[in-house]
Formats: structure tokens, sequence, C-alpha cells
């Protein structure tokens, strides 16, 4: 396990292609609050204006908006970073190990776990920059409610994540591991439920949806938002780890 992270982790701090889009996200999320302070107009949070909103309540609007950007950066990289491998037939180096396969996937999560870090970390420093050129306010609010609001929706990037990891694995097939990845970061799956649930009434199943629950403001003092968002993470977190691993343990490698 650990000599098979060590060859994913090299291939991931010495991939261009990471820091790229790295730089990439950084620069729009830059350009994209200065764009919400030229077509300023109140956001959530009680019809507040984005300018004089603290970074928790930032965040919130920003990852309401759909498409999720972030999502599909996570959904890019997940993809990339399996089907690279997969299509070069590096694989075939290890996959002989005992308990390799098995491994393999968990190595790759752990590092999907870790690029999902860092989107969050330039994220947040893009936050000050740009609110601190463009809003001259910068203002982090209730540390704790910040640091809550971080840790659940990174737990929820990290398992959306995993589900793109999963649906790479499966498929075999990057285009349409990125096509399926940019339908769930528009949750297009979500909206369409939520449109039968209106229909049929006294239904609310799609607020345990993954993308929805990404997507939707929640009150980080409220213990009940607080077990949702952990129970949402946990099972998507869990689930999809062991459906990917089971499909490699079983996969003809060919």
């Amino acid at each position: 396990m650990i000599n098979i992270f060590k060859m994913d982790f090299h291939r991931f701090k010495t991939n261009k292609m990471i820091y790229l889009l790295l730089l990439l996200f950084f620069a729009f999320q830059i350009f994209g609050i200065y764009m919400l302070k030229k077509y300023e107009e109140p956001g959530g949070n009680g019809g507040m204006l984005i300018s004089t909103m603290n970074e928790s309540q930032f965040i919130q609007v920003i990852m309401a908006q759909t498409p999720s950007w972030m999502l599909v950066y996570i959904a890019v990289f997940s993809v990339y970073f399996y089907m690279s491998e997969y299509s070069c037939g590096f694989y075939k180096n290890y996959i002989a190990m005992k308990n390799a396969r098995m491994y393999s996937v968990l190595s790759k999560i752990l590092i999907t776990g870790l690029f999902t870090l860092c989107m969050f970390i330039v994220m947040f420093v893009a936050d000050m920059i740009g609110r601190s050129l463009f809003f001259d306010h910068a203002a982090l609010g209730d540390g704790g409610y910040l640091a809550k609001l971080l840790i659940g929706q990174f737990f929820l990037h990290w398992a959306f994540s995993i589900v793109i990891l999963c649906i790479s694995i499966i498929s075999k097939s990057l285009i349409a591991s990125i096509v399926v990845g940019f339908l769930l970061s528009l949750n297009v799956f979500g909206m369409v439920i939520s449109a039968f649930e209106s229909l049929v009434g006294q239904v609310n199943l799609s607020s345990f949806l993954l993308v929805n629950t990404i997507v939707s403001p929640r009150d980080f003092h409220h213990i009940n938002d607080l077990m949702h968002i952990a129970g949402v993470a946990i099972v998507f977190l869990l689930l999809f780890s062991f459906i990917a691993v089971r499909y490699k343990i079983k996969e003809d490698l060919g």
C-alpha cells in the first residue's frame, strides 16, 4: 500500500497538469470575484450585498451557483489521474503484487482527497486576495463556523471525487467519465429528481443527493444540518469507495 501510494504521490507532485488546474482555478476565482463586484446584486443570507459578507457567507453563495466550477475541476482531475495510468498500462508494473488492486484504488482515493484539499486552500487564498482587492472587505467571521463549513464541504467534495473515480474505473472511458462528471457538476440529476418530487409531493429524497447537499446553503450552527452533511458525506464516501475497490478486484485487466 505504501509503495503504491508513493508512486501515485510522485505522479501527483511531478505532474504539470495538476499545477495548471490549480493555477487556472485560482485565476478564474479571482476573475469571478471581480465580476461579482462589477455586477453586484444582493445575494443570499437575507438579501445581503456580497461585498458585505464574511468568508463563510461568501463561500456558501459561491458554492450555491451552478455549475460548480470546483466540482468541474475535481472531476477533471479525478478522471485524468486515473485514466493517465490506465491508458498507458503502467498499472501492470505492480498489479501482480498481493492486494495491489485494492491498494491501488485506496491510494487514488487518498490522492483525490489531497487534490481536493489543495483546491480548498487555493479557493480560500483566492477569496482573501480577491475580496481584499475588489471589495476592500475580507472578514472571516466566526472562526468556528468557518472551520465547520470548510471541513463539511471538504468531505462532501472528496466524496464527489470518489464518485467520479468510481465512474472512471467502471467506464474505462475518458470522455464518458468527463461528460458524466460535468453533468453531475451541473446538478442535472438533482434538478430532475427535485422536479419529479414537486409533482409527486411529500417526498424529499433529493435533499440526500451529494451534489444537492453541496450546493444547498446550510446553517453550520444547527446540529441537524451538521448531521445531514456528515451523513451524506460518509455514505457516499464509503459506498463508492467500496464499489470502486470491489469492481477493481474483479476487473479483467486484459
